[in-house]
């Protein structure tokens, strides 16, 4: 049988370039099946402008692999630092990072310090069938900021019968 897209017209599988440059051009990020649908039911629900939660998954060399996006919290909290802790008790060693609904300053100013450092944050924007995803890990150069990483395409799959 012929190769299909693992999903097929979706805006999310669409996006690699950024309108930023790069920080690192080595590290990039894959987002798996069952992320991309746990994002894309995201989109369906339609949550509240800076509803946020936490990103499962691993690295692999200089690659972000998310496995699972799990909703933490909405608009009127942000992330805490003993939330990673925390988490880890669940998932030992898995907490990735954090993603965001059209996050607010207030969710950025919580990522950009220590327990971030080096965590994947992937902010995504825009309408449920065409969102915008901008991911970046948290850096640091006399003051932690957000650099950009580029989003690896969704790759094809065998069709199965």
């Amino acid at each position: 049988m012929d190769d299909v897209h693992v999903l097929t017209q979706l805006p999310l599988n669409q996006i690699h370039g950024l309108s930023q440059e790069c920080y690192n051009q080595r590290v990039d990020v894959f987002i798996t099946l069952e992320a991309r649908r746990e994002i894309e039911a995201l989109g369906i629900v339609r949550p509240r402008r800076s509803t946020w939660g936490v990103l499962i998954g691993h690295r692999r060399g200089f690659r972000f692999v998310v496995e699972k996006v799990f909703p933490a919290g909405d608009g009127r909290s942000v992330p805490k630092e003993g939330l990673l802790a925390g988490l880890d008790g669940i998932w030992p060693g898995r907490t990735i990072g954090l993603f965001a609904v059209s996050p607010d300053a207030s969710f950025k100013k919580a990522v950009l310090g220590p327990a971030w450092y080096g965590k994947l944050i992937l902010r995504w924007s825009g309408p449920a069938k065409a969102p915008v995803v901008r991911p970046s890990v948290v850096e640091f150069g006399r003051k932690f900021f957000l650099a950009p990483v580029p989003l690896v395409p969704a790759a094809k799959e065998k069709a199965h019968e």
